[in-house]
């Protein structure tokens, strides 16, 4: 049965940019691979088990502080395009639902095509009024898609929720950022989720699991490779590590070598020493001012700010930066707090309705 509320439009990365950027990668003097490549069928499955161990608060305090978001009342005269980053499963979308009123479009964005675009067809069924559109694509390649032409009568709001933003250095979060901005444009917003400098005590067993379910997670890149570049790595010669960078607020994840070796790459000898890493992900923790500053960098500012009762993860929508932004602001100041919404950015970092 034809779907006419559902189409996909497929720019997904060619193997051999995934072979460019792994042997590029590797050729550097601190060898790295990027997190992208993660996502295979079998790493998608690794991380959804990763959401649910007792050590990784990440999902679970996301989604209480979205469960307190009873209605969000965005200030819109057309229906809403939400366009999801990482969007390859649809579960906090249809949770955003219940708060979020009026969308009229989504956009799931990811680079796993299968996964994207079966939940994309689920969802398309089961919400018959919405429009779906499904687009299998790096972020690279956003900046270059014609959106106007799809979201055209709608207000845009990217939804890029879990901690991804921490993935990406600062320069990198600051262009992303700046490319949304073109992409929602003056009265779009985005809807960002940001993981906050909390103890280690509780940072580093998140990302180092007793069942080492995030080992597995973090060598599965090394078979992926394995599998679709037709590399020799020897998954038993390499153990997941973790180490938290104390000056830049981040966990670092690494594959480091337990010999000397050697690894054939299409053509190529990759040469690893003992106790040589593959830096294989950054997770970058937040604070209020950080993301303050990140936003105005990009030509944004906070809206809302929720978090929980520990201020260990963040939700904030940020609008864009105008003279309509700054009217509104200042009205704001005399409105009925009372409403999640309304709650001034310079109040309290944590909403009434995050609190509970």
């Amino acid at each position: 049965m034809t779907l006419l509320n559902f189409q996909t439009v497929d720019l997904a990365p060619a193997a051999q940019d995934f072979l460019g950027e792994v042997l590029q990668g590797l050729s550097q003097p601190v060898k790295t691979l990027a997190p992208k490549y993660f996502y295979d069928d079998h790493g998608m499955e690794l991380f959804e088990k990763i959401c649910e161990l007792p050590e990784y608060y990440v999902t679970r305090t996301e989604l209480s502080i979205m469960d307190e978001l009873s209605s969000l009342a965005l200030p819109a005269s057309n229906q809403l395009a939400v366009i999801e980053l990482g969007g390859a499963s649809s579960f906090k979308f249809r949770r955003l639902q219940r708060s979020l009123s009026d969308i009229g479009m989504y956009i799931p964005v990811d680079i796993c095509r299968q996964a994207l675009f079966q939940e994309a067809q689920k969802l398309a069924r089961d919400c018959p009024d919405l429009k779906v559109m499904a687009l299998c694509a790096d972020y690279q390649q956003l900046e270059s898609f014609p959106w106007e032409t799809y979201t055209a009568g709608f207000t845009p709001v990217v939804y890029f929720p879990g901690s991804t933003i921490g993935n990406l250095t600062p320069s990198e979060a600051k262009s992303l950022l700046t490319m949304l901005r073109r992409i929602v444009g003056p009265n779009g917003y985005i809807l960002l989720g940001c993981d906050l400098v909390k103890p280690l005590s509780a940072l580093i067993p998140a990302y180092d699991d007793a069942q080492g379910v995030t080992a597995e997670f973090n060598l599965n890149l090394l078979r992926r490779i394995n599998r679709e570049l037709g590399a020799n790595f020897d998954l038993a010669q390499f153990r997941h590590e973790i180490r938290y960078n104390t000056a830049e607020n981040k966990i670092e994840m690494h594959l480091v070598s337990l010999a000397s070796q050697t690894v054939h790459l299409a053509g190529t000898t990759l040469q690893f020493a003992k106790g040589e890493s593959i830096h294989t992900e950054d997770s970058r923790k937040f604070t209020r001012r950080s993301i303050e500053n990140l936003a105005a960098e990009s030509g944004f500012c906070i809206d809302q700010w929720w978090t929980d009762s520990r201020d260990y993860f963040a939700i904030t929508l940020l609008g864009s930066v105008t003279s309509a932004n700054i009217l509104s602001m200042r009205a704001n100041q005399s409105a009925d707090l009372s409403h999640p919404f309304l709650r001034r950015a310079d109040q309290s970092p944590t909403s009434s309705a995050a609190r509970g």
